[in-house]
Order: C-alpha cells, then sequence, then structure tokens
C-alpha cells in the first residue's frame, strides 16, 4: 500500500522496475489525487522518478500545476518563435512604425537564437544568455522576450516568466554623457561649422541645424516651416514632428500553410496591402514609406535657436522661398519631395570625412550627446537640458522645477558662445 504522511498527503514509495536484460532497479512512485471526473470517479496520476527528492520534487510541481490551470500535465504550448509572432501582431496596430522596426528586429534575434526552443523550457540562464549578448541589436531584446514570454504564462506554459528574473543594467540618473558613444570636442564641432559653411546652402543650413539644437534626425527631417518662430525677442521652433518609415503588411487575411491568400511574398505587394501605423495616432502620409508622426515624447516642445542658426534659416527661407512644398517641410528638394534619412546620413558622412573624421568611427546621434555636452559644460542644470534635447530622463532634485522660455534661450546662446566660431561665418555668405 502506497504510505502516507502523518497528514494523509502522499508520500512516494519505491518499487522495482524491471529492465528489458532482466535486471531490476529501484524507482520511486507516488499517487496525486485529481478529484471526481465528470463520471462521478476519483481520479489519479501516478509520478515516478528514479530518486526520492525527485520524486518528491516532481509531485510538488504537478500539485502547484494543478492549482494553477488545473492541469497535471505541463503545457508544452507553442515555440518562442510562436509567442514573438503573437507579440509583434499585437504592438503593430498599437506602436508606431519606427519602434515596430526595432520590434521585428529584436523578434527575429530571438528567434534565431531559441526561437525553436519551447516556451516552456526557457530558463533565466537563457533568458540572461540571449538579453545580454554582446552581438544582440539593441536593448529592445529584453522587451520584446520579456512581454512575448508574458504570452506564456497567460497561456499556462511557464510558472512565472524567467527574463523579469534577470536584472535590467541600470543607467545612471540624470543626463549622461552614454559609454561607447562619444560627443563631438569643440574642436571637431567647429571644424564641422566652418566646413559645411562653404557648402551649398540647402545643405548646409541643414547641417547647422542639426549641430546647433540636439535634435534627433526624425524631428529634423520632419521639421515642418510652421513650426519656425525666427521674428521676436525668443527664436525658436517647434518639434511637432518626425519623420519615420512605415511598413505595409498583408490585408488579404490569415497566412496558411505558409503562404497568404494573395499568394505574394512581401506585404507590400498584397492587392490589399495596408499600413502598418499605429490606430489613434495622428499621423501625416508624405510620399511613398515616408510619414510624419508626433515626436518620440508624444507632446511638442519646445527648441530656442542661436542667433547665428536664426541668420543661417533666414537665408535659407530666402532661397528656397519659389521651391514647392506640398507637405510645408522645412528641409526638401526643389520640387518638393522630403529629404530621406539615407540622403541625410550621406551628407553628415561627407561632412566627417572632409573634416578628417572616419565616418565610420560615428553617428548622427552623436550631435546630439555634443549639444548636451556642451550645455553642461556650460553650467546649465539637468532640467533646462533636457527641455532642450527632449529628453525624459532626469535628475531627482529637478523633477519639479519648470524651465521658462528665457533660460533656454540663454541656454541655447551659452552653446553658441563656447564654439568661438569666426565673425560673419555663415552658410551662404556668398550666394
Amino acid at each position: 500500500m502506497p504510505k502516507k504522511r502523518a497528514t494523509g498527503a502522499a508520500r512516494p514509495y519505491p518499487y522495482r522496475q524491471r529492465r528489458k536484460d532482466g535486471s531490476y532497479v529501484e524507482r520511486w512512485k507516488v499517487e496525486l489525487s485529481l478529484g471526481k471526473g465528470p463520471d462521478g470517479k476519483y481520479r489519479t496520476k501516478q509520478i515516478t522518478a528514479s530518486t526520492f527528492r525527485e520524486c518528491e520534487r516532481k509531485l510538488k510541481e504537478a500539485r502547484e500545476r494543478l492549482n494553477r490551470t488545473g492541469r497535471v500535465e505541463a503545457h508544452t504550448g507553442g515555440l518562442v518563435r510562436d509567442y514573438t509572432a503573437m507579440f509583434i501582431r499585437d504592438v503593430e496596430h498599437r506602436l508606431a512604425p519606427g519602434t515596430v522596426k526595432q520590434y521585428k528586429r529584436a523578434a527575429w534575434y530571438i528567434d534565431k537564437r531559441i526561437g525553436d526552443m519551447n516556451a516552456s523550457d526557457v530558463l533565466v540562464s537563457t533568458a540572461r544568455m540571449v538579453q545580454d549578448a554582446p552581438d544582440r541589436p539593441s536593448p529592445a531584446v529584453r522587451t520584446v522576450l520579456s512581454q512575448s514570454l508574458d504570452y506564456a504564462v497567460e497561456d499556462g506554459v511557464l510558472a512565472s516568466n524567467p527574463s523579469r528574473a534577470v536584472p535590467p543594467k541600470r543607467k545612471a540618473r540624470g543626463v549622461v554623457e552614454t559609454s561607447g558613444r562619444r560627443a563631438f570636442s569643440v574642436p571637431e564641432l567647429q571644424s564641422m561649422l566652418m566646413v559645411s559653411a562653404g557648402w551649398e546652402l540647402p545643405v548646409a543650413a541643414r547641417m547647422w541645424f542639426r549641430m546647433l539644437t540636439g535634435m534627433r534626425q526624425g524631428e529634423i527631417l520632419g521639421a515642418t516651416i510652421d513650426g519656425l518662430r525666427l521674428d521676436g525677442p525668443a527664436p525658436s521652433y517647434t518639434v511637432a514632428w518626425s519623420m519615420t518609415e512605415a511598413m505595409r503588411s498583408h490585408g488579404c487575411g490569415e497566412k496558411a500553410h505558409g503562404r497568404w491568400p494573395c499568394g505574394n511574398i512581401r506585404g507590400a505587394q498584397c492587392p490589399q496591402a495596408r499600413w502598418l501605423v499605429p490606430d489613434g495616432l495622428p499621423m501625416r502620409h508624405i510620399r511613398g514609406k515616408l510619414w510624419l508622426k508626433p515626436p518620440k515624447s508624444g507632446k511638442p516642445r519646445v527648441v530656442p535657436l542661436w542667433p547665428h542658426l536664426v541668420a543661417v534659416l533666414q537665408r535659407y527661407l530666402d532661397y528656397t522661398a519659389g521651391w514647392a512644398n506640398p507637405h510645408g517641410l522645412l528641409w526638401r528638394h526643389e520640387d518638393g519631395s522630403p529629404i530621406t534619412s539615407k540622403e541625410d546620413n550621406a551628407a553628415f558622412k561627407r561632412l566627417l570625412s572632409e573634416c578628417g573624421m572616419n565616418p565610420a568611427e560615428h553617428t548622427g546621434h552623436e550631435t546630439r550627446y555634443s549639444a548636451v555636452t556642451l550645455l553642461r559644460r556650460a553650467g546649465v542644470d539637468t532640467k533646462t537640458v533636457l527641455e532642450i534635447v527632449g529628453h525624459t530622463t532626469m535628475a531627482v532634485d529637478d523633477i519639479y522645477r519648470t524651465v521658462d522660455m528665457a533660460e533656454k534661450a540663454e541656454a541655447m546662446n551659452e552653446l553658441g558662445d563656447s564654439l568661438h566660431l569666426p565673425k560673419g561665418l555663415l552658410p551662404g555668405a556668398d550666394e
């Protein structure tokens, strides 16, 4: 008879199992009561193991699973790639196209590493290996893996999310000069401004705008003329839009047996293709894949303009007054078509090369770090810096202080003065 504890709970007991060669081996088993079935009869589940401790562990896990899901057997559910696909389908119409693109890249990386693994087999060590891998495409890998495995928890495949047990790498609070990404030095910025001043005015003005505002590339390319305020005591630009690329997905139905109903592979080729833009987010279609969306913070912000930059922008507006502008863009070609990120990157790399710097060693984002660094060196406080560059991270002691326009304008003047540019240096001076 199976032994029971003094409490009446089942207790593993040994038995002899015959092998194929006729010999015997000692194993352990226990019966877990499942209660009455639909037929009114009591049901049990027999659990076996090679040792007493292993049998006890299996019994405990089975009890917990029974209480949580109503099942004794572990539900393997789907593969990890099934849950990453579920996550991507969920966010496609909720998040900005750029964010979805980043998440898809992270999901591809996860699928490459552990996509064929059963979600039930993912351990904390597995999650750590993927999330902290040096070759991961971005920190978004952690977000995608964690939220994908949340679906597995909801399905009862996992008792808890192993990804959430891996502590994130903490960043220092306040404005941080990011590791691995250096800001341009003052001499380098001086060189870049002076070299670009000799270029054709439309490109030169955009480079100056980039280096002297600390704005993101998408915000620069999506800048609109109606956001400029060049007159008055406090010239500024209101960041209300950012350029982004959206993708198109199949609208012909659900994929079955590895094929879409329309027969095409790419979503853009589907006769019923639909744009993957978030529901409820105000977006404006420009042309092709290019759209305007609200900035990353979700709300407009005002960036003060240094007097030198105001003069450059006024020259640029006069120069391009006769250019077509169906979308109200500040930066555009003569026919009104938008400047793409590829074109902007090419111009910036050209500038780096002409200044004697290796384009492969730099990113366009470094102009933001440069603006932050210059403002901090000029003694501008954290809150003001964050207001100007559109960041949300801030020091605790600055959280409740409001920055007015006068303070931000003074800060930008500090940035410009710290460069010590030659008097009268302006792009388009000879045009």
